[in-house]
C-alpha cells in the first residue's frame, strides 16, 4: 500500500492509501469522490509545493527563500533582501577555502595550508635520508645508506684505521655499498666518503628550511625536492 495525494495546483486536498498510482489513475472516482478534472494525482508528498505553467513540484530553494521559508545554506550562499546570492568558491588553493558564514566571504585557512605544506617536505625529507646519497667510484655510482648503523660502522672502521696508523701501519678496508660492490679504503677514501655523507645530510637538512622559509606553501613534487638537494650539496662539496 501506499499513500496517493489529490492535490488542486498546489493545494492538498485528499490523500488515500492505494496498492499503486495507476489503480487510482484509473478510477480516480472509486478513490475520491470530490475528484474534479483539474486535479493532479500522484504519489509525491510535496513539503512545499509549487504549482507554475501547469507543473507542480516542489519549491526550489530560491521560491522558498523568497516566500521566508527557512532553508539550509550550502557554503558559498547567503541572503539578503530575500534573495539567494551564490558566490563561487575562488580558483586555486581551494583544498584550504572555508566559508566564512558571518563575513559571507571565502576565506583562506593559511596555518592548515603551511602545517600540510611542512608535512609534506617532512616527508620528503625523511625518504631522501632513508634513501641515502649515491657516491661515484671510477664512473659508477653506488648507493650509500645513511642509517645510525651504517654511520657507526664508518666511524669505527675509521677510528680503527687511525689506530694502525699511530702504530705505524697504514691499512685498507673493503668498504661495501648498498649494491655489494666493495672499494678498497684506506683512511682518505673513508674519509672523503664520510665528508660527502655529511655535506649529504646538511644539503637534505638546508633544502628543508629553504621549502619551509622562502618559498609559499605549494604541491611540492620530489624531484623539485631533490633538484634543490643537489644544488645545495654541490655548494657544500665545492666549499
Amino acid at each position: 500500500m501506499k499513500t496517493i495525494n489529490f492535490y488542486k495546483k498546489e493545494k492538498l486536498i485528499f490523500s488515500v492509501y492505494a496498492e499503486s498510482l495507476e489503480d487510482v489513475l484509473k478510477s480516480p472516482l472509486s478513490y475520491f469522490q470530490g475528484y474534479t478534472n483539474d486535479m493532479i494525482i500522484t504519489d509525491i508528498t510535496y513539503q512545499y509545493p509549487f504549482f507554475k505553467d501547469d507543473v507542480l513540484r516542489e519549491m526550489s530553494k530560491e521560491e522558498k527563500v523568497r516566500a521566508n521559508i527557512p532553508v539550509q545554506l550550502d557554503d558559498g550562499e547567503f541572503i539578503k533582501d530575500k534573495k539567494l546570492i551564490t558566490v563561487p568558491k575562488p580558483v586555486g588553493n581551494q583544498k584550504y577555502m572555508y566559508w566564512d558564514k558571518e563575513k559571507s566571504l571565502w576565506m583562506l585557512d593559511n596555518q592548515k595550508e603551511y602545517d600540510d605544506y611542512c608535512t609534506l617536505i617532512d616527508n620528503l625529507k625523511a625518504e631522501a635520508l632513508a634513501y641515502g646519497f649515491d657516491y661515484k667510484v671510477e664512473n659508477k655510482e653506488h648507493r650509500q645508506k645513511c642509517r645510525d648503523t651504517d654511520i657507526s660502522k664508518m666511524v669505527s672502521v675509521i677510528v680503527s684505521l687511525q689506530l694502525a696508523k699511530s702504530m705505524g701501519v697504514e691499512k685498507k678496508v673493503t668498504w661495501y655499498f648498498e649494491d655489494n660492490v666493495g672499494m678498497s679504503a684506506g683512511l682518505q677514501e673513508l674519509g672523503q666518503l664520510m665528508l660527502y655523507g655529511t655535506t649529504f645530510v646538511q644539503s637534505v637538512y638546508d633544502t628543508e628550511n629553504y621549502f619551509k622559509t622562502k618559498v609559499n606553501p605549494k604541491d611540492l613534487s620530489k624531484a623539485e625536492f631533490e633538484a634543490k638537494r643537489k644544488e645545495i650539496h654541490t655548494k657544500l662539496a665545492i666549499s
